[in-house]
């Protein structure tokens, strides 16, 4: 029994760290949990050449950039844009901003909404169980926003 145990043990001890190492801010491994968590996700770069991912949660496009990128990234934002027929006003920018937690919205130069949504990464990254808590709470903040704009 003992020379069973401790091959599993060793076994057990190895891939922890391994496992751990997995989630620290690399673009390509936040693609693979996006994908595991049942998103589309495609790489591409932004303007100044830093990674990028295209997706979509139920039905509504949005990127993920990511920043301070060397060996791996300290932070990665969830964005979405939506172009309205009329622009959005400044007060239901501040409603939005004042009432919801996550997600902040502006407006670009036609008045157009963008909700968006900060994770850091840094120092130790984010685990998987976080990245789909975060994944959810971007989902929300999504529906919700739809729901404010009428979308």
């Amino acid at each position: 029994m003992m020379r069973t145990l401790v091959p599993l043990v060793l076994a057990a001890l190895i891939q922890a760290p391994a496992a751990q190492a997995q989630v620290v801010g690399d673009p390509e491994v936040i693609r693979l949990m996006m994908m595991d968590f049942g998103l589309p996700a495609e790489p591409s770069t932004d303007a100044a050449g830093d990674p990028l991912i295209d997706s979509r949660i139920d039905g509504t496009h949005f990127s993920v950039y990511f920043y301070q990128c060397e060996k791996t990234c300290a932070s990665i934002q969830f964005s979405a844009g939506f172009d309205l027929d009329a622009p959005m006003t400044t007060e239901q920018v501040n409603q939005w901003n004042r009432d919801k937690r996550f997600g902040k919205v502006y407006l670009d130069e036609t008045g157009d909404p963008f909700v968006e949504m900060d994770i850091g990464l840094a120092g130790e990254g984010i685990g998987r169980k976080n990245f789909e808590d975060a994944l959810d709470t971007w989902r929300i903040v999504l529906s919700d926003f739809r729901e404010f704009i009428d979308w």
